[in-house]
């Protein structure tokens, strides 16, 4: 047994030191807000915006928009939009060439799951994900923890070495 009970009913792990540790962010989703559909067809059929950054609200328990790039914005713009140590969701309309040389457009919809984001963040993430996937539709679902990875989903482009979690020679 490592919990003491205390007096008033909770319960303190004894190989933490009995210290009770919450974490601010404790947020679960349970619906989408009107906006993030509103600001997602603007950005897919109005062609208004470059991205949209989603979060859950703590306090409305909903996924609402938190940031917006304006159309001449690039992936570099989103990717210091997305925060070091909490979770997100967002949608790239990336711009690009095909093989024969037209313009093209892709919409990626990104979990982002950053190492050091709390354990509660990630599994509240990715709990709501099914309610924010029924509202984002005709995207690419990509999932990444860094920047590096971000950037070699959507552009198909290799990672660099030094992301890379293992070598190919380890298999």
């Amino acid at each position: 047994q490592h919990v003491a009970k205390l007096e008033d009913g909770t319960e303190n792990h004894l190989k933490t030191g009995g210290e009770q540790i919450t974490y601010a962010n404790k947020a679960t989703a349970g619906s989408v807000d009107p906006r993030c559909k509103e600001v997602f067809t603007q950005l897919k059929i109005r062609r208004k915006h470059r991205y949209v950054v989603y979060k859950i609200d703590p306090e409305t328990e909903a996924v609402v928009v938190e940031t917006i790039g304006e159309r001449d914005a690039d992936l570099d713009a989103l990717l210091r939009a997305l925060p070091d140590a909490d979770s997100r969701y967002a949608i790239f309309d990336h711009a690009y060439k095909t093989y024969d040389g037209r313009p093209a457009n892709k919409l990626f919809f990104l979990s982002w799951f950053p190492s050091n984001a709390t354990p509660y963040s990630k599994m509240a993430y990715t709990h709501a994900k099914e309610h924010v996937r029924e509202v984002f539709t005709g995207v690419f679902d990509i999932m990444a923890r860094t920047t590096d990875e971000a950037r070699s989903l959507v552009t198909g482009e290799a990672e660099s070495e030094s992301d890379q979690e293992f070598d190919d020679d380890d298999f």
